[in-house]
């Protein structure tokens, strides 16, 4: 029988030296920053949004625009997600005939379908605040999501109209010269809802990253999205096909705000080449720098390990 007065086991002081260690290396801050930030409820913020908003919206469009019928918005769209020809098929039950919607809609529904569309945007820029620990600036920089709206909008409509000109090629040329461009895109995003408040530089990592999710993304839909589509529709009829596009809105929120989450802890020298090395305290980061247009209210510090957002 162990006595309980003596010393303790070694095995359990190396476990203690292995979780102080874990604790003070990269991916010990990533944890810590996951949980203080509340990545998964952000991430399910955006996926709720995107349910509610979203597809009210797209199927409003429908009034005015053939998205369901064969060769319309929706199967330009699904063909440039790499969906099989079943699952595209099965997406277009959930858009009816332009006449059937149009005796639902009204001018009214349709401005507070768009009106209500804006919120996703400000719940991204939100989650991005969070990430680099800023204060939110209120309705003065309200137009910084409605133009980002409008951008997303936008490069939508791009992929639907490119799909027939680049039908033949290959994926990985399209993974090759798509993921670049997501990059992009993403660090733009995260510039223009930030308000230039963080460096371009420091947002090249997250950007980076967020480039090569969504590339993931892309990759993964004729092999999952595809078959969970036919599958739920089959079983459940059209409100399958919700569950499932609701569950890929997860995923493209966790890599929206994961990636940002994750150069950030690159741009501070906390993620990196010391991936599973401990450092010392965290390095002073200067993602605060203020705008050269407007100056912003400062953050409060933020104790390591600690919660500081609890949601609101």
């Amino acid at each position: 029988m162990m006595n309980p007065d003596g010393p303790p086991p070694p095995w359990r002081d190396r476990l203690r030296d292995t979780r102080a260690r874990f604790d003070e290396s990269g991916l010990g801050h990533l944890q810590r920053r996951v949980v203080d930030t509340q990545l998964t409820k952000q991430a399910l913020i955006l996926a709720a949004l995107a349910f509610m908003l979203v597809i009210p919206a797209l199927v409003t469009l429908a009034a005015v625009l053939p998205l369901g019928r064969p060769g319309g918005g929706v199967t330009a769209f699904a063909t440039r997600l790499g969906l099989t020809p079943q699952a595209t098929s099965d997406l277009q039950q959930l858009f009816p005939a332009p006449t059937t919607v149009s005796s639902a809609s009204t001018w009214f529904s349709a401005l507070l379908t768009v009106v209500l569309t804006v919120r996703w945007p400000l719940a991204l820029q939100r989650g991005y605040e969070l990430v680099w620990n800023l204060p939110h600036r209120g309705i003065r920089t309200l137009w910084r999501p409605l133009a980002w709206l409008g951008g997303f909008l936008t490069l939508v409509a791009v992929v639907v109209l490119v799909g027939p000109v680049d039908g033949g090629l290959p994926l990985v040329l399209v993974i090759v010269l798509g993921t670049p461009a997501a990059a992009a895109w993403a660090w733009w995003s995260q510039y223009l809802l930030l308000g230039g408040r963080v460096p371009w530089v420091r947002l090249l990592p997250g950007a980076v990253v967020v480039g090569v999710g969504l590339a993931g993304l892309r990759l993964a839909a004729p092999l999952v999205l595809s078959p969970q589509i036919t599958a739920h529709y089959r079983q459940f009829g059209p409100l399958g096909i919700v569950f499932v596009i609701l569950s890929w809105f997860v995923a493209f929120g966790v890599v929206m705000l994961g990636g940002a989450l994750v150069g950030h802890l690159v741009a501070v020298g906390l993620l990196g080449s010391r991936l599973l090395s401990p450092r010392g305290d965290e390095v002073a980061a200067d993602a605060d720098r203020e705008s050269p247009d407007e100056p912003a209210a400062p953050a409060a510090p933020v104790t390591e390990g600690v919660p500081w957002h609890r949601g609101g």
